[in-house]
């Protein structure tokens, strides 16, 4: 599908104000329906995931919406027993289950979007070639800790004595030649 050196265009995450309105909206849905509309946030999953587990778990929650439809109907005219308090717990933990599932589940979607790939996309090379390669994952380095400077070397001694007696040397030659200086009148 892609030709050697053409990275797959990574998919964006959509701005944090739609995802939280979806969220919102299709937990309103399931919600506010009663559980009848809890396919719905099933089914944006399963779109979204594209896994084969998402798609049977939508599924079972159509049929079991279904199924509990069919259950109030044929239930309506009778007199309220046990059984109505059963099937009411049920949707009351089926409606928590599909709203808790949905919105983990997309959370966690969302948050393994944003993240940098692996192995960062490469330009192809001008001209004719083979494919480029391919970098190796960049690994984060600790900080490096500075490490303390040593003190400057020390002079020995002997260097400090020939230094102080060049000085005196200095001194002295500076003296006479003021004084010939005086003594020829320049």
């Amino acid at each position: 599908m892609f030709g050697p050196g053409f990275a797959p265009t990574p998919r964006r995450r959509p701005h944090i104000a739609t995802l939280i309105t979806l969220r919102v909206v299709f937990v309103a849905l399931t919600v506010l329906s009663l559980g009848f509309l809890g396919w719905t946030a099933m089914l944006k999953i399963a779109i979204m995931r594209r896994r084969a587990v998402d798609w049977v778990l939508c599924l079972v929650a159509l049929a079991w919406e279904f199924g509990f439809f069919v259950f109030m109907v044929g239930t309506a005219d009778a007199e309220a027993s046990n059984w109505d308090i059963v099937a009411m717990t049920l949707l009351v933990l089926s409606i928590a289950a599909v709203a808790c599932y949905f919105l983990v589940v997309d959370i966690g979607h969302y948050s393994q979007v944003g993240r940098i790939p692996v192995v960062p996309y490469t330009p192809p090379p001008y001209g004719y070639g083979y494919p480029p390669p391919y970098a190796a994952p960049v690994r984060p380095q600790p900080p490096v800790q500075p490490q303390p400077q040593p003190a400057p070397p020390r002079t020995p001694p002997r260097i400090d004595q020939v230094r102080a007696e060049l000085d005196e040397l200095s001194d002295i030659l500076r003296k006479g030649q003021d004084g010939r200086e005086g003594q020829d009148g320049r």
